[in-house]
This record gives structure tokens, C-alpha cells and sequence, in this order.
């Protein structure tokens, strides 16, 4: 118990109040006379701040939580009778009320840091999101933004805060720009990856045969959480909060032409590497890709509340997977390849989009569920496998490049999020997120409909930031194997 004590006493001594950070403003009236440079260098401070606000709202809900589980700590020990050891009905009430007031000031404190910090996100990605407009209207290149701006005069229009639904453009009105499925316009990003085998990829005199590129989109999907009263705290309150979205706008030749950029950039990337690269156009009339069976369709899938689609560039390039050999199960035979003179090798992008979780949490006297969607998007994962000459080794893995990063994110917005529809039933309350008060057996819950329609070229760019900072990496790995 005194171990409680001194922790209630530490927390309370050295809570302090941090004074807010300034504002940051999304548009400023000199925005149009940045440099290339000094919006790419503004952009990367950004990113900083972004990740310095992320830190911060871990650490203020690591105070909540202390502030949390000292209130629990405390009503055991007012429970327990534990603080009349302090000095009889006064110690009690004494040690009852300072407790609580300690644990409570900590968790409010914790929750208010976290809330300051989350919006601090908030403006950060909003100031970035303008500055990205910016960069991309007046041509600067990310490769060289010391480089002077290719359109310097480019008009930038700004939007308000809340547009209007007859304001924002549709998803037809808004195609893909050529620069843009080219990479002309990709943002840096950093993509941490591990290789495996690299040097199968010499396997063959260096040459490489890729007949395809496979890109996953989501198409709708749904989250939720659920949160119940501890085992030390009053009632048995229960807070429920689901989300459900939709995504419209990406149809089959839209998406096809994803995946036949993804494959052109990979390629480019790789001959620039020092290999000879053959393609679909180079090896469709031979055997063993004329006679390969492939998909009906699509690829469907489902995993994690996610349903999903895989498209490849063309009908024609979207071969079957099997048990045995996975993607390559159509070129290889024995377990060996099928193709003799080249290093066969088929790449995976994976997109999410919207942005969607759910969480919970405990108060001191509530628990509460929340879901969050958002118009941005994650690469999920980026994998190129490779099948190279027969050789005898220990496997350690999946020959090729993958990324490591559970989610990495490539845009902070890529289409028009509708605004949430309440689907819960009668007598939950409309919002997205759910708070419960203690009570005999009190049961919260909430349920949001939101839809996505696709800005084309956001959405595109954001696979490109995605695909080409990946591919850097698959090649930097495919020139080290060279040397």
C-alpha cells in the first residue's frame, strides 16, 4: 500500500501543464513565392512535426493510463480500508480524496495532451497537404527541388474547410495525368526493406523476365471496438462503435492502368540498375506463358474486415495462383522454374484507402469506443518475389525484397469522404464514437456509414509515392547483388 502512496504522490508532484504549441496555418498569403526548395524542405518539417505529435499523444495517453490505473489503485485501497492506516478516519478521507484527485488530474491531463497533440497532427498534415499542391502544380521535381519550378506562375486554388459535395470535383472529372503514372511527381518517402537471396537475381547472366505487376485495392470494409468495465471498476458498462465504408470510383481499366504503371516503373528502375529486363510483350508467345491459366476476373479477397481486389495490367497478364508455388505456380514444375534463361519475377502493391481503425478505452468511472475514417492512404505492404535457377541452400525465407513497416503512409488524401450516416440501432446515440457510464449491466452502442468516392489523380499518385519508393529500394538491392 505505501508502494501506492508514493505513486500517487509522484504523480501528483510532477504533473505539470505544457503551454500549447503555436498554431500551424494551412494557407499563408506567401505561399505562391516559395521556392521549390523551401517547400520541400517546409514539407520534410512536416513530416517532423507530424511524427513529434504522433510521440506525444503516446505519451499523453501513457499518463491517462497511469492516471487510470492510480484511480483503480485507489478505490481498491479506499475499499479495503488500507488508508485508515494512515492515521484513522482523517487518514482515510484524507488518503481517499488526495488519491482520487491525483489519479484524476493525471488522466485528465494525459487525455487533454493527447488531444492537443492529435490536433497539432491534424494542421501539420493539413499545412502538408497544401504544400504538396503546391509543389506538384508548379512541376518541381523531388528528385532535385533545388531545380527551378517547370510552371512558376501555376494557380494554386484553395479550398474552404468544409467544401460543399457540389463543389469538389468527381471522380471522372479529375484523370490520371501521364507525369503522374510516370513518377514524375512522387513525394520521398522513406521505405525500409529486407532482401532475401538477392543474388538469384544473377542466376541467369543477369537478365530478369517480369510478365506482370499485381495492385490491391480495397473496395469497402469495416472496423470496430469494444471496451468493457475492468475488474476493479464499478458495473459491468459495456461501449460498442463500428464503421462501415465504401469506396467508389475505381472501376477495372482505371485500375489496370495502376498496375501496368507499377510494372513500367519497376522495369525502368531495374534496367537502370544494369539488368536486361524482359517483359510480358517479349515472352507471351512462348509456351509456357501462352498456356498458363488465369484469372476469371479480379482477385477477390478478404481479410481483417477488409475486402479487397487485385488487378494486373491487363486480362491477359493476371495469371492463377495455386497452392503449389503460390504466384508462380504456372511457371514452375518440380518445384523448379520452367523459365530457363531469365530470373522470373512478379511484384505486389497492396493499398489501403480510406485510412480506417477503431480503438478503446477505460476511464476512471467510463469506457468508451471509437472509429475513425479519413481520406488518406496506406501502403499496406510492397513484396517483389523472385524465382531464379535451381540451387541447393538453406532457405531463410522468401527469395526477394518485402517491405518490413506494417503500414506505410503515401497521401493524406485521395478522394472526398462523405460525411458519417448514423446506422446504429434505436437506442444507441449517432456518433462515432461510444461513451458508457458505469451502471448495472449499460450497454453503448454506435454504428457509421461513410462512402469514399476517388480523386483519380490523388489516388493515383498516392499508389505512385508508394510503388516508386519501393522500387528504389528493390533496386539499390538489385545493384549491390551486381557488385
Amino acid at each position: 500500500m505505501r508502494g501506492v502512496c508514493v505513486c500517487l504522490a509522484v504523480l501528483y508532484s510532477c504533473f505539470t501543464f505544457a503551454q500549447a504549441p503555436a498554431s500551424i496555418e494551412r494557407v499563408k498569403i506567401s505561399d505562391n513565392d516559395l521556392t521549390c526548395q523551401a517547400m520541400f524542405d517546409e514539407l520534410q518539417g512536416m513530416d517532423k512535426v507530424i511524427a513529434e505529435a504522433k510521440s506525444t499523444q503516446s505519451s499523453g495517453q501513457t499518463t491517462a493510463t497511469a492516471g487510470q490505473a492510480a484511480g483503480v489503485a485507489a478505490e481498491v485501497a479506499s475499499r479495503t480500508g488500507m488508508f485508515g492506516a494512515l492515521g484513522g478516519l482523517t487518514g482515510h478521507l484524507f488518503g481517499t480524496v488526495a488519491s482520487k484527485t491525483a489519479a484524476g488530474v493525471a488522466e485528465q491531463q494525459g487525455q487533454a495532451t493527447a488531444a492537443q497533440a492529435m490536433e497539432r497532427e491534424k494542421q501539420a498534415l493539413g499545412r502538408k497537404e497544401h504544400l504538396a499542391q503546391i509543389f506538384l502544380a508548379k512541376g518541381c521535381s523531388a528528385s532535385d527541388p533545388s531545380a527551378p519550378a517547370k510552371t512558376p506562375n501555376a494557380a494554386i486554388t484553395v479550398a474552404t474547410a468544409t467544401p460543399s459535395a457540389a463543389a469538389m470535383p468527381s471522380a471522372a472529372a479529375r484523370e490520371v495525368d501521364a507525369e503522374t503514372l510516370a513518377g514524375k511527381r512522387v513525394i520521398p518517402l522513406p521505405v525500409t526493406v529486407e532482401a532475401i537471396n538477392p543474388e538469384d537475381l544473377l542466376s541467369s547472366g543477369k537478365t530478369l523476365v517480369i510478365p506482370t505487376a499485381y495492385v490491391t485495392v480495397v473496395t469497402d470494409g469495416r472496423v470496430s471496438a469494444s471496451k468493457q468495465a475492468g475488474a476493479f471498476q464499478q458495473g459491468n458498462a459495456t461501449a460498442r462503435a463500428a464503421a462501415n465504408f465504401t469506396v467508389q470510383g475505381i472501376d477495372k481499366a482505371y485500375a489496370q492502368s495502376l498496375a501496368k504503371a507499377a510494372l513500367d516503373n519497376l522495369v525502368g528502375q531495374l534496367r537502370a540498375a544494369g539488368y536486361t529486363v524482359l517483359t510480358y510483350a517479349d515472352v507471351k508467345d512462348r509456351d509456357v506463358f501462352r498456356n498458363a491459366a488465369r484469372e476469371a476476373g479480379p482477385k477477390a479477397n478478404s481479410d481483417g474486415g477488409l475486402n479487397t481486389l487485385t488487378f494486373a495490367p491487363s486480362d491477359e497478364q493476371l495469371f492463377q495462383s495455386g497452392f503449389n508455388g503460390g504466384l508462380f505456380s504456372e511457371f514452375i514444375s518440380g518445384g523448379k522454374t520452367r523459365i530457363g534463361d531469365a530470373t522470373l519475377i512478379i511484384p505486389q502493391y497492396s493499398f489501403h484507402a480510406p485510412q480506417a481503425w477503431a480503438e478503446g478505452s477505460r476511464g476512471y468511472n467510463s469506457v468508451s469506443a471509437t472509429t475513425n475514417v479519413v481520406h488518406g492512404m496506406n501502403m499496406a505492404n510492397a513484396r517483389v518475389t523472385w524465382l531464379g535457377q535451381p540451387v541447393s541452400r538453406m532457405m531463410r525465407g522468401i527469395p526477394g525484397v518485402a517491405t518490413t513497416k506494417p503500414v506505410i503512409n503515401v497521401s493524406e488524401k485521395v478522394g472526398n469522404l462523405s460525411q458519417g450516416t448514423d446506422a446504429s440501432p434505436t437506442a444507441a446515440n449517432s456518433l462515432s464514437s461510444v461513451l458508457s457510464n458505469f451502471g448495472s449491466g449499460n450497454i453503448q452502442r454506435t454504428i457509421t456509414n461513410y462512402e469514399m468516392t476517388i480523386d483519380r489523380e490523388a489516388f493515383a499518385a498516392g499508389v505512385m509515392n508508394g510503388v516508386q519508393n519501393f522500387n528504389a529500394e528493390v533496386a539499390k538491392v538489385a545493384a549491390a547483388a551486381r557488385s
